[in-house]
């Protein structure tokens, strides 16, 4: 039997290794050695990435962990049926789909909470409003930078993909698309200092 921890002993996994509660026993002969391979490479590619994916989706540091290896978990249950070059896509959208799972489980078990005496899971109008005003000053920010430095930018800084998939997906080379992420921060920036959300 292998244990999913071996598979975490790269040292840029151990700033944030998963929780020893969630190590399941995978039998060998699931996997062949070329998924073992495959897979170990996807953990030391796209781990730090699906967790601060996974915090910027709102999630805590220790809830990023748990998501994220339960991602791992089916993708090393997955890894026969997953064609090679789309692990990434794969490991990403299950995470989501775990995310969006988690989420509406909380939403039915407050429904069964006593309302006259819990408070409301969901945002005051206050703060649904502050958070609209945030919204649409980001897609306010977003529409004044140049189209096809916008385009990196979006894919880089909220898919959190990489330079070369950006690269790869809008037909350019990896340094025209370093070069439109650059010029897009820069603009970002000089545009947020002139702008208030309060």
């Amino acid at each position: 039997m292998i244990a999913l921890n071996s598979f975490l002993t790269d040292a840029s996994l151990q700033r944030r290794p998963p929780s020893p509660a969630a190590e399941v026993l995978v039998h060998p002969a699931v996997i062949t050695a070329r998924d073992h391979a495959r897979f170990r490479e996807a953990m030391v590619d796209f781990y730090p990435g699906l967790w601060r994916f996974l915090r910027r989706m709102g999630l805590p540091p220790h809830r990023a962990d748990d998501v994220a290896q339960a991602a791992f978990l089916i993708v090393l249950e997955r890894m026969p049926r997953i064609m090679t070059g789309s692990e990434r896509a794969f490991l990403y959208a299950t995470a989501v789909r775990i995310v969006h799972g988690h989420r509406r489980r909380a939403q039915r078990e407050v429904l069964g909470a006593d309302l006259d005496r819990d408070s409301s899971p969901n945002p005051s109008p206050e703060e649904y409003a502050h958070q609209k005003r945030v919204r649409e000053i980001f897609d306010a920010l977003l529409e004044s930078i140049e189209r096809e430095s916008r385009a990196v930018f979006v894919r880089f800084e909220v898919d959190g993909l990489t330079i070369p998939e950006i690269a790869t997906a809008l037909a350019i080379s990896r340094e025209a698309a370093t070069c439109r992420l650059r010029r897009a921060r820069k603009q970002f920036r000089a545009l947020l200092r002139h702008v208030n959300v309060a």
